[in-house]
């Protein structure tokens, strides 16, 4: 990334978490505040090499599900993610640095689930999918008999 990018995104996060509308932000995420706010709008940039204003929906979720989730924050920290990456994004067009930051961030707090998601390492078992019984397949009851002679009418 581009250092001058980068030294203006950290400016950015700098400014927001001295701002006072970062007394809107509550909980243990204000300690990581800055470092989130950066690494966020860092990836969300390199997505498809964007300017830091000139960010998408594709951007914001690259931001926050491939920059943000890996971090190991902890878990009351993580919680509060989506809602400070909002109120950042909101207070970002109030300043006019990004375009539709109200928009993302709705977009950002509608991606809270699958942050978290993947935010806490959890993964959704997998389930395969179960092969249909054919008529003439062994019935699953182990009787030996064909499906269609034993258990097709019951089951």
């Amino acid at each position: 990334m581009d250092p001058y990018l980068r030294e203006r995104i950290e400016n950015w996060a700098s400014d927001f978490c001295g701002s006072a509308r970062f007394d809107d932000v509550k909980g243990p995420v204000r300690e990581h505040a800055a470092q989130v706010l950066a690494l966020f709008l860092s990836r969300a940039c390199e997505e498809r090499g964007k300017d830091a204003g000139e960010v998408e929906e594709p951007d914001v979720r690259a931001g926050l599900l491939e920059g943000v989730a890996p971090l190991a924050l902890p878990e009351a920290s993580r919680d509060g993610v989506p809602a400070l990456l909002a109120l950042f994004l909101e207070e970002m067009e109030r300043e006019g640095r990004v375009a539709g930051g109200r928009a993302l961030g709705l977009f950002v707090k509608a991606l809270r689930e699958p942050y978290l998601e993947a935010a806490g390492g959890k993964k959704k078992p997998y389930r395969a999918p179960a092969a249909a019984i054919g008529r003439n397949d062994p019935c699953p009851c182990g009787s030996g008999k064909k499906y269609k002679k034993c258990c097709l009418g019951r089951l």
